[in-house]
């Protein structure tokens, strides 16, 4: 089979980890993978890392003339069967577009990754778009039910809407960052920005000043500006000698196979979180909010603990059971671990696409 990527971002993020783990394990299992980015080295650096060269294409959206007719050159020349292979509806109708232009359009399959949850939109354009399609993945019931809310009844083939939870691919072995003895390590990983709630997870680490050892490592990127507010509002609570902040890491394993606790203190609703994924992959209990798709994947009580957004309360209390108890924090983890081997494996994950790639 041959499997065509394409990639519209300008920036890496959990969208195109999950395009470059699932090249890496189609590419392992025979199958042919091009990778289609709009030449941004911050993305394309990452493919060539791992032994992919992108092609280019502007990918410019509506008033790209030029991306669809190169598109369908490149597939004309595929032997069948190819699959396109995007992740946002923009890009879809870039794919759509070039079949069209296609000599031998049959030979080719489009499947659209949504990585959002978002509604549908009703108008006569996107309703056809949605028809042109051959699967629309989505990673979540949410966003699977988000999108369904405004779509009207009997405007669509229902056999194209697919769900297919996220899924990591861990390293084979993993050896732990260090940490002094007595500490209580609570790890974040992901975006410093607004609506990941890092500004509630440091009040409610101000509520845990009685619980020795417990230190917050945060790893991850934002704008500076982000960054320096929520450093001042650590300040101001008393707490800044009890957070660090790693910026970005190009290998988290090693810290997050380190953590006792993992949080996600997200205040809007997540698709389906790469980082849970991870904290679950090597045995971490997580506390996380219970806004988003989070309840598809944590069972409060047995592999972590769900809050209410933006309840700094809330979330210190959760974290306050965990860190006191070790004996909940081993049968967390142990519950964790089992999650992500039974229910969110990459061989579950890439059997389900690779049947939807087959159609």
């Amino acid at each position: 089979m041959n499997v065509v990527q394409i990639v519209g971002n300008k920036v890496w993020g959990g969208g195109e980890r999950y395009v470059l783990d699932l090249c890496r394990t189609l590419e392992a299992d025979g199958h042919s993978v091009a990778v289609i980015t709009r030449g941004k080295e911050a993305v394309d650096s990452r493919f060539r890392a791992a032994g992919f060269t992108p092609g280019r294409l502007p990918l410019g959206g509506l008033f790209d003339f030029i991306s669809p007719g190169r598109l369908a050159a490149v597939l004309d020349r595929m032997d069948a069967p190819v699959v396109v292979h995007v992740h946002n509806f923009k890009m879809a109708r870039l794919a759509v577009a070039a079949r069209k232009m296609m000599k031998k359009p049959a030979k080719v399959r489009i499947v659209v990754t949504r990585h959002l949850v978002r509604p549908a939109k009703t108008d006569k354009s996107s309703i056809a778009l949605y028809r042109a399609v051959d699967a629309i993945v989505f990673v979540s019931e949410l966003a699977l039910r988000v999108f369904r809310s405004t779509l009207p009844q009997g405007s669509i083939d229902e056999s194209v809407l697919n769900v297919v939870h996220n899924a990591v691919v861990p390293p084979t072995a993993i050896e732990p960052a260090g940490k002094d003895s007595g500490e209580i390590r609570l790890v974040y990983t992901g975006r410093i920005c607004a609506e990941k709630g890092l500004d509630v997870l440091v009040k409610a680490l101000s509520r845990l000043e009685n619980i020795n050892g417990l230190r917050l490592y945060v790893a991850g990127t934002g704008t500076p500006a982000d960054v320096e507010r929520l450093m001042r509002l650590a300040a101001s609570h008393g707490i800044a000698d009890r957070i660090e902040w790693h910026g970005h890491v190009d290998n988290v394993w090693p810290l997050i196979a380190s953590a006792d606790i993992a949080v996600l203190p997200s205040v809007v609703a997540e698709a389906f979180s790469m980082s849970i994924l991870e904290y679950l992959a090597v045995g971490v209990p997580v506390v996380t909010t219970d806004r988003g798709s989070q309840p598809e994947i944590i069972e409060n009580g047995v592999n972590g603990l769900l809050v209410a957004p933006g309840d700094d309360k809330a979330l210190a209390d959760a974290l306050r059971r965990l860190a006191s108890d070790s004996a909940m924090r081993a049968s967390m983890a142990a519950a964790a671990k089992r999650t992500a081997e039974e229910r969110v494996s990459y061989d579950v994950f890439y059997g389900k696409i690779l049947n939807i790639y087959k159609g």
